[in-house]
């Protein structure tokens, strides 16, 4: 395992928005891969501890990689975690502190990505995880000591490098 983890929510980062399919293995196939997700995750994977951090209610770990498996991630990722399996949504503490516990890893070598401010960014941050935030829809964006905003996931590499993720520390 590696001294740092990358984390990406599922629906609206690595998979467009998913509103439409509810309920467990319902349709998960048709849904496209967001643009660059796919070869930029795969570019970072082997420097970092990659994982998925989903609200997710309703479906079991080897049903969220056989989704993931439609854009060739689901072995890709060494952890998955998700409402159903932690019992608690982000952006609850107890989901993030779950996640940094089974991690094994202080927060600040853990960078969550997602499109989702509040969820997937804000509650990270709460416990001192870094964020990007995937904002796709809006020119908007949020920097701040824990934040970066990307709009293309082409970015992700040089705002991890900006992060201080460059470095050995965490390497």
């Amino acid at each position: 395992m590696h001294k740092r983890a990358l984390l990406f929510d599922w629906g609206g980062t690595l998979m467009e928005s998913m509103p439409w399919y509810l309920g467990r293995e319902k349709g998960w196939s048709g849904v496209p891969a967001t643009p660059h997700a796919r070869e930029v995750v795969m570019s970072l994977a082997p420097c970092w501890t990659t994982g998925l951090a989903s609200n997710a209610a309703e479906s079991e770990e080897h049903e969220v990689r056989a989704s993931l498996d439609t854009m060739g991630l689901g072995q890709v990722l060494d952890r998955i975690y998700t409402y159903r399996f932690i019992g608690r949504p982000k952006p609850q503490a107890g989901f993030w502190s779950h996640v940094l516990r089974d991690l094994k890893l202080d927060a600040s070598c853990v960078v969550m990505v997602g499109d989702d401010y509040m969820a997937d960014i804000w509650g990270a941050n709460q416990l001192g995880i870094r964020g990007v935030w995937f904002n796709r829809r809006t020119e908007e964006r949020r920097e701040a000591e824990l934040v970066r905003t990307m709009h293309d996931f082409r970015e992700l590499p040089a705002l991890l490098a900006d992060m201080g993720f460059d470095s050995p520390e965490c390497a």
